[in-house]
């Protein structure tokens, strides 16, 4: 009974993470703007629980209307679509964000099964009855390390995921800004001699 209500609350604790769902009266609203990327944030902190939510909005008109990211960057896509760099800092964003939710929803919950799964079984060796949940608290940990990969999971997803999307945004907003990349510098040197003088001269030139 005890290890099907740990994983159920769980799973609960998952679903409500994927929905953004929020209890009223239990929440903790935060929000920011960072007028140099175009970005708002808005994060939800569930009262005593280590759960939160943000949703963040982009603009893709420099500050006049704002529209919501998406969960891995869905919203953002079609306007980076076309740069590499970007496109390549979005891809990254969406995939350790899977990873975040994986280690989350799948990892975590199946080491906690294994936990409790094995708890109050007993194994005879012939001489001796061995109780497995001693063995799996004394040896094997996979409650404590259940723990630890949700922890990780919850700041792979909120945190080490961001900084891709801040990259993807301040290249998109580079190039709406219409300023110029030194991929599209180009540098010509080139030697003559002048038919006049006979004296040899250099000509140095940049393109932008």
């Amino acid at each position: 009974m005890q290890k099907r209500l740990i994983i159920t609350s769980i799973f609960i604790c998952f679903i409500v993470q994927i929905s953004f769902s929020q209890i009223p009266g239990l929440t903790f609203t935060q929000e920011k703007e960072d007028p140099y990327l175009y970005l708002k944030s808005k994060t939800v902190w569930i009262t005593a629980t280590p759960f939160i939510f943000v949703n963040r909005k982009f603009s893709p008109d420099q500050g006049v209307n704002y529209i919501n990211v998406g969960m891995f960057g869905r919203n953002l896509k079609p306007y980076v679509q076309n740069d590499s760099i970007a496109r390549h800092s979005l891809n990254s964003y969406k995939f350790i964000r899977y990873f975040g939710i994986a280690q989350m929803g799948v990892i975590a919950p199946l080491l906690a099964y294994k936990h409790f799964y094995d708890s109050g079984n007993t194994t005879s060796t012939g001489n001796k009855t061995i109780d497995n949940s001693i063995v799996l608290e004394e040896e094997t940990g996979y409650l404590t390390v259940a723990i630890i990969v949700f922890c990780t999971g919850a700041l792979t997803y909120h945190v080490f995921s961001k900084d891709f999307l801040f990259d993807a945004l301040d290249r998109y907003n580079y190039i709406l800004n219409n300023k110029t990349d030194f991929e599209d510098v180009s540098f010509n040197l080139n030697v003559k001699i002048d038919a006049v003088s006979q004296t040899p001269q250099l000509s140095l030139v940049w393109t932008f």
